[in-house]
Parts: structure tokens; C-alpha cells; sequence
């Protein structure tokens, strides 16, 4: 069985793997070089660099001797156990060392070597053959074509990166970063040292022939010193599960783990047959997860690393109550304009506050919320000082932004940043811009190893805020979902998906559909199933007119499209008119189609039309998707996507989600909406999906119809696709 068939099955003892890529005893350099410029060479001069005491064993036939160390022909020639082996021969000789760390016991195994599945076919069938090895022998392999593994705290610099030992650190042994790309990732690297902050583990995981992602930050997550993990991610490997529960823990144990999460483009651009299908892209599900499990996503570098500096300050904000302090009324401004992009509010500050301000404030200056000091208050650091204590100690305020302009040449000011700074717990970040100044940048230089986040993005920094004190409020609580076990219910459904229609499509007609969804508690529409007119009268005299009638065949899921829907049908004559008019449209549209009968279904009453689907994530499983039905679902895309199993409050997150939210609420003289009926038919969905996964593809209802609270709402239109 194979890695990633074993996601479901992952334990412990898989964590543990992982140790021998961090903690080794013993590390061979296979293909080993006596030049410490060649990627080969490197690794045996950073671990000397780096003070590494384990032992160290070059591999090469060329040479007796690399770097003052015994060099041997091959690894089986070592007469002494190997914990970690660092490989970087060329692709042609790549399997054989491999097959020959294998034979040695070797724990696990370090392949810098490119060439495989990201340059061809044939690449690709060697990699294959590399995760077999690692399948049936249990040693564990990162890479192909990665940069390796660095330990800042025992030296094991497994890798080709070139780094130097970074001296003064504010933040040291602070970040954990993975990154399925290895030249980013040192761009990464080296923007968030310049900010004073130092790295604790550096993991790149390449072609992911073996060890995932999602592996690498389930083993960090789990380990006590870790508190902050960031991760440059383009796609997991199919161990979206291990994923979640790495996420999982690292919130319930408020660790943060933020990623910049690329590839936002649909992966799949063939129409869908359902709504679902269109709405739930690759993208929306990683989106969903993310949102979930209280994983910041960041759209850019700039984003994370300013988020990343803002967490190592120790300063999360309580909640997103912004002040906005400035030297320029104009740079006050442009903070305070995009505070509200992020959630971010620039509340109004205490009267006490205010009236303290104005007793040392110019006349044209301001004491409201922003508060412009004027560069003439600037002049006098004492008062300067003082309003920033000021504003800092409203009860009112959780987060002080400062714009302030470094090109101004005075370090008392700097000094009384950093003063202020030291006296107050709440989180305060200077908003700047790049410059090149000499005494600008010795002005930042002062501020950052003092501790003061400098952000020289505004966006960047202000959607780190809003992310943090949304993270603060959600981490360090045990998330707690509702207990399932398969019943009745479960066992209905399945013998209702094995039922033989004369169709041989997967897709379930509305009628079936339904069926469906009312053994998982769901409410639907009265109706049946009519073979004839006759039997579509007897119906609807049962129900009542008004009904409508609809044509079922699994050939033809838009029924409306076809001219097989015809709504509001008053009477006996009015019914039998349409009936044969549904048929004859079906028949003329798909001559070949299957049909099981025409549904006869009573009308509902006017409500709010909103869509609620499952569709089936080939990474994460189930994932739920809910929006506003009609036009909306066809032209605004309005929905949220979270993956089942749903907590309630997953349920309320999407619902609050969407920008027609404010709908549910009451708007222009319409009742507020049954949100507990909804919510409580989310969780149906959610259940249904968990306990039907991998017999369905897709669930789609739309229209629900969702009446005013204490009304309900219920299911006028369903089409389940089988997997």
C-alpha cells in the first residue's frame, strides 16, 4: 500500500519517521565533492560551519579524503550505521545509491538530484520507482529535486542552501518554514532574517516521491518547540486528511501555521453537470481548509512575513480595533482608508483620551481617530512620547498602527519608539515605506533589533492584523465535532446508490435524488413519481393544485433547459396538457433518453433560494459548498466551501461568509430567515457526505428554499451524481 493510500491509517510511528531527517546521529554525503561552491560540496561545509557533532561520512571513488574526512567508494563500505543519507549524484546513478542506502538501513534519505517527474515521462516512472523503494523498504526519502533540511539547533545543514549563521537575532529559532519550492523558499529565507527573526527548521520537499508536505508539517506541529510554522504550498499529494489533523493540532494547541497557498486558477475547466461542480473548484476546497482550521492564507511574501513578524513580537492583538497614529495627515489617512478592507476598525478614541491629546497637540493637528501628531509635535520627542503612550493605553484600542517617516533624521525619535514601545503590552507596528537613505536605514536597523515591527507594506501589514487577532480569537480551543454512526439511514442510501436503472450514467434523477436526502432527515417537497397521466392526476388531486410536473431521466439533468418543466399546473385539463407536452419536449430533445416518469410536486410558497451541495475533493474528501440559489448561484458564484465533517460553527462561518449574508438577517421588509433550519440541514449534508464518501460525487440542492424563522425550509430541486 502506498503513502498516500495510507493517509487514513497515519500514526504516530509515521511522525517518528521523520525524526532521522532532523535529529540524525550520523549523515553520509553520497557523491560528496571537494568543492564547497558545488551543490555536493556544500553540505559537509555547513554542517562544519554549523558545529554538527554527529558523524560525517563522504561517499565518493574519486577521492581518499573530503574536507579533512575519510571519503568512502560507496555507502555500503561504511562500517558504522547511517542515519540520514544526503545524495547528489547525477539522475543516472541516483536509483542504484538509493537501492544501495536501502540494502545499508538506512533511516532516511536526502535526494537532491533533479531530472524526474518534473522533466518528463521517463523522469517520472524513475520517481515512481523511488516511492516504491521507499514503500517496501520504510526508508523515508525528501525529494527528488529538493534543497534539504536545515536544524538550527543541533547544526544537521542536510542541504545545498547556502546560509550563514546569523548573529544578533531578535527572534531567534523561532520559524519553521516548508516549501515545496527551493528557490523561493531561500528568497523567503532571506526576507524574513532581514527582519530579525531566525529559523528553527527549513524543509524543502521537492518532487515529494515519498515524504509530503503535509508530513513534514504534521511531525513539526507535534513537537513542543515549534510555535510558528509558515509554508510556501502549490498542491499536496493526495493526504489532504493528514493535512487537516496537522492543522487540526496546531490550532487546538495554539501553534500558528500560515501558508501561501498558490495556483488560484481552476484546475478542472470542463462544465460541470451540477451547480456544485461549478462553484467547488480545487482552490475554493484548499480556501475552505484554510478558513477552517484557522490557517491564515497569504496572498504574497509580503503578507506572510509581516504576518510572521507581527507573531514573533509575543504582541497578538485581542481583537481589530485599529489606531492610527501619524506625522503626515495624508499618511493617516491612507492607513485608515484600507483599515475597513480588512476588517479593521478605526474606532473613535476615549474622551479622556482626546481631551489629553489636545492639551499639547498644534491647533492643527488632530486627537481623533486617526491622530495626526504633525511633524512640528515631532520635533519635541517629549510630547511626541507622550501621545503615543497616549493612544496606546485606550481602554478602546487593541492595536496601534504608527506611519512614520524614517527619512526623518533624528534617532531620539527612533529611541522613543523603542521607549514606548518597551512600556506597553499592546501590539504597535510602524507603517513605512522602502528607502535608501543611509540614516533611514539605520533608522529601521534601530527599530527592528529593538523588537519594533517594521512593516514597509501597508496592505501587507494590515491583513497581517486582521489575520492575527482573527487567529488569537479561534486557537487554544479543542474543536469538537458531532459523534455519527452509521444507521438505518446509511444503509437505505446504499441500497438505493446500488439500485440498476435502465440508465447507465452515474446521475440520480431528481425524484431518486430526494429519496435520498429524506433518509438523512432532510426535508423535501410532497411529490411522486407518475408513470402516466393517469397516475399524474390521481397524484395531484392527493397534493392539491397547484402542482408542477417534471420530467425524470438521467439523461436529461437541466430539465428546464429542455422545456421539461412546467410550474403552477391548476387543474385536471391544465395537468393533462402538460404532461404530454413534458414528454413530447423530452422526447424530441434526447430521443434516446431513459424516462422514468414525470414528478408531480406541490408548489412551495415564495421564500429565499439558496443552493447547498457536496462535491467530492480528490485531496480532502467531501467538501461542503453553500450559496444564494437562482441568478446568484448562476451569476454572482456567491457561495463558501468547507470540508465534512461540519461543527455548527463551520455551518454559521459559511453562512456569515457569503456577501449576501445581510439577506438572511432581514432587508427592505422581508423576516429574518430560519438560520437554525439551515444550519440544521448543513449538518445533514455534512453527515451524509462523511458517511456516503466515496460512493457519491456530488449532491446538489438548489433551490432550497428557506422561509422566514420558525418556518423552515425545505428542498425543491436535488440531483445526486454516484461516484
Amino acid at each position: 500500500m502506498s503513502k498516500q493510500q495510507q493517509a487514513y491509517q497515519y500514526t504516530q510511528n509515521d511522525i517518528q519517521g521523520m525524526e532521522a531527517f532532523f535529529y540524525p546521529e550520523s549523515i553520509a554525503v553520497v557523491g560528496a565533492s571537494q568543492n564547497p561552491l558545488k551543490p555536493n560540496g556544500i553540505p559537509l561545509y555547513l554542517l562544519s560551519m554549523f558545529s554538527y557533532t554527529g558523524d560525517l561520512y563522504p561517499v565518493n571513488p574519486k577521492y581518499d579524503n573530503v574536507g579533512g574526512l575519510k571519503c568512502y567508494p560507496s555507502i555500503l563500505d561504511i562500517d558504522a550505521p547511517i542515519d540520514l543519507a544526503i545524495i547528489g549524484v547525477a539522475e543516472a546513478q541516483a536509483m542504484d545509491v538509493l537501492y544501495q542506502c536501502a540494502e545499508k538501513g538506512v533511516k532516511a534519505v536526502i535526494v537532491f538530484t533533479s531530472g524526474f517527474a518534473e522533466v518528463s515521462e521517463k523522469g517520472k516512472v524513475k520517481q515512481d520507482e523511488m516511492k516504491e523503494l521507499a514503500d517496501k523498504s520504510g526508508m523515508r526519502i525528501l525529494g527528488p529535486n529538493c534543497l534539504g533540511v536545515l536544524n538550527y539547533y543541533n547544526g544537521c545543514m542536510a542541504s545545498f542552501f547556502y546560509n550563514q549563521a546569523k548573529k544578533d537575532l531578535v527572534h531567534p529559532e523561532t520559524l519553521s518554514f516548508i516549501t515545496q519550492s527551493g528557490g523561493l523558499g531561500g528568497i523567503i529565507y532571506q526576507m524574513v532574517t532581514q527582519l530579525s527573526i531566525g529559523f528553527n527548521y527549513f524543509v524543502s520537499t521537492g518532487n515529494e516521491a515519498d515524504v509530503s508536505f503535509a508530513e513534514m508539517l504534521n511531525y513539526l506541529v507535534n513537537r513542543d518547540e515549534v510555535k510558528i510554522v509558515a509554508g510556501y504550498l502549490e498542491g499536496l499529494q493526495g493526504d489532504g486528511k493528514v493535512f487537516i489533523d496537522a492543522c487540526r493540532t496546531a490550532l487546538e494547541n495554539k501553534k500558528l501555521v500560515t501558508m501561501l497557498k498558490v495556483g488560484k486558477t481552476e484546475s478542472g475547466a470542463e462544465a460541470a453537470a451540477s451547480h456544485t461542480g461549478a462553484l467547488v473548484g480545487s482552490d475554493e476546497v484548499y480556501d475552505g481548509v484554510f478558513k477552517q482550521f484557522g490557517v491564515p492564507r497569504a496572498d504574497d511574501v509580503e503578507q506572510m512575513n509581516a504576518l510572521i513578524a507581527l507573531y514573533a513580537t509575543g504582541r497578538l492583538p485581542a481583537g481589530k480595533r485599529m489606531a492610527v497614529i501619524t506625522i503626515s495627515g495624508g499618511g493617516g489617512v491612507v492607513v485608515a482608508d484600507k483599515c475597513p478592507e480588512y476588517g479593521l476598525e478605526v474606532v473613535k478614541l476615549t474622551d479622556p483620551t482626546q481631551d489629553k491629546l489636545r492639551e499639547f497637540l498644534p491647533t492643527f493637528g488632530s486627537a481623533k481617530n486617526p491622530v495626526d501628531l504633525t511633524s512640528q509635535l515631532f520635533i519635541d520627542t517629549e510630547l511626541f512620547q507622550r501621545a503615543l503612550r497616549l493612544v496606546l493605553e485606550d481602554p478602546d484600542i487593541d492595536v496601534a498602527g504608527f506611519f512614520y517617516n524614517l527619512e526623518m533624521p533624528d534617532p531620539e525619535a527612533g529611541k522613543k519608539i523603542i521607549e514606548v514601545y518597551n512600556e506597553v503590552e499592546k501590539p504597535l507596528i510602524i507603517f513605512t515605506w522602502p528607502t535608501g537613505q543611509d540614516y533611514a536605514v539605520e533608522a529601521k536597523r534601530s527599530l527592528v533589533q529593538a523588537g519594533v515591527p517594521v512593516i514597509e507594506h501597508i496592505p501587507s501589514g494590515l491583513w497581517a492584523i486582521s489575520a492575527l487577532a482573527d487567529w488569537n480569537r479561534f486557537s487554544g480551543k479543542e474543536l469538537v465535532y458531532p459523534e455519527h454512526t452509521k444507521g438505518c439511514e446509511y444503509k437505505e442510501s446504499i441500497d438505493m446508490l446500488n439500485e440498476q436503472i435502465t440508465s447507465k450514467g452515474k446521475a440520480m434523477t431528481e425524484w431518486r435524488s430526494k429519496e435520498l436526502l429524506k433518509n438523512y432527515g432532510i426535508p423535501v417537497t410532497r411529490e411522486r413519481l407518475a408513470k402516466n397521466e393517469v397516475e399524474a392526476l390521481s397524484i395531484a388531486e392527493k397534493i392539491g393544485y397547484p402542482v408542477a410536473l417534471k420530467i425524470m431521466s438521467p439523461q436529461l439533468l437541466h430539465k428546464s433547459d429542455i422545456g421539461g418543466v412546467i410550474l403552477d399546473v391548476g387543474s385536471d385539463e391544465e395537468l393533462r396538457s402538460a404532461y404530454r407536452k413534458i414528454i413530447k419536449n423530452a422526447e424530441s430533445s434526447r430521443p434516446d433518453a431513459f424516462i422514468e416518469g414525470v414528478l408531480v410536486q406541490e408548489m412551495l410558497g415564495k421564500g429565499l433560494e439558496v443552493i447547498v451541495g457536496v462535491k467530492n475533493d480528490p485531496i480532502f474528501g467531501p467538501a461542503v459548498v453553500f450559496g444564494l440559489g437562482g441568478i446568484f448561484v448562476e451569476v454572482m458564484k456567491d457561495a463558501a466551501t468547507r470540508v465534512a465533517p461540519l461543527r455548527k460553527e463551520d455551518a454559521l462561518s459559511m453562512i456569515n461568509e457569503i456577501k449576501g449574508s445581510p439577506l438572511f438577517n432581514g432587508y427592505r421588509g422581508m423576516p429574518p430567515a430560519d438560520i437554525d433550519a439551515l444550519v440544521d440541514i448543513l449538518m445533514k449534508v455534512s453527515r451524509l457526505a462523511v458517511e456516503l464518501e466515496g460512493k457519491i460525487g456530488e449532491i446538489d440542492i438548489n433551490p432550497l428554499i428557506l422561509y422566514e424563522k420558525g418556518k423552515g425550509a425545505v428542498a425543491a430541486d436535488a440531483l445526486i451524481i454516484k461516484s
